[in-house]
C-alpha cells in the first residue's frame, strides 16, 4: 500500500500545524514573556488554533485546539480547562466555516475577538471578581483589555501565516471567498 502525493502533503501539513502549535506555544509560555508589553501578552495560540480550525474544519480543528490547549495546560495552572476551552473553539470555528461562514480574515478577526473576549473575560471574572478580591477593575484595565488589544494586533500575521502553510487549492478558496 502506498501513499499518494496528495495524502503524503496532507499528513505533512498536519504535522507542520502540530510544530507551529509547539512553536507558539513555547514563544506564548516562555519564561521572560517574548511577547509581552507591560503586564499585557499576545495570546498567539488563541488567533493560531481559530485559524487552524478555519482552514481544517472541525474534526482537525478540534483535534488540534485539544492539543494546543493541553500544551498551554503544561505552562499554566489549571483543570485541564485551556484543553476543554480549545477543544470547543476548534469545534465550533470549523463547524462555522463549514456551513454559515466564510473562510477570509474578516471572520477570522470576529471569532478570534470573540474567543479572546470571553477567554480572557472569564479568566476575570472567575480568578478577580468570583473569588471577591478587591480592586477587580484595575486588573482588567491594566491587563487583560490591553492583552485582548495585543492579541488581535497578532491576529494579522498569524491568519496568513497559517493560510500560507495551507495548500494552494485551499488558499485559492480564500480568495475566491
Amino acid at each position: 500500500m502506498t501513499l499518494t502525493q496528495s495524502k503524503k502533503n496532507k499528513i505533512f501539513r498536519k504535522v507542520l500545524l502540530a510544530f507551529v502549535i509547539l512553536v507558539f506555544s513555547v514563544l506564548q509560555n516562555m519564561p521572560g514573556r517574548f511577547l509581552q508589553i507591560g503586564g499585557a501578552r499576545a495570546l498567539i495560540i488563541i488567533p493560531l488554533v481559530t485559524a487552524i480550525a478555519m482552514f481544517e474544519r472541525e474534526k482537525a480543528g478540534m483535534l488540534f485546539g485539544l492539543f494546543a490547549g493541553a500544551l498551554w495546560d503544561i505552562y499554566a495552572r489549571g483543570n485541564n480547562f485551556n484543553m476543554i476551552y480549545f477543544l470547543i473553539v476548534g469545534f465550533v470555528c470549523g463547524m462555522l466555516i463549514k456551513t454559515i461562514m466564510r473562510n477570509n480574515f474578516v471572520t477570522h478577526f470576529i471569532l478570534t475577538g470573540f474567543t479572546a473576549a470571553v477567554y480572557l473575560l472569564g479568566y476575570w471574572l472567575f480568578h478577580y471578581v468570583f473569588a471577591g478580591l478587591d480592586g477587580v477593575l484595575m486588573p482588567l484595565i491594566s491587563n487583560y483589555i490591553p492583552s485582548f488589544i495585543f492579541t488581535m494586533i497578532i491576529t494579522v500575521p498569524v491568519f496568513f501565516f497559517v493560510r500560507f502553510l495551507e495548500t494552494p487549492s485551499k488558499t485559492k478558496q480564500v480568495s475566491d471567498s
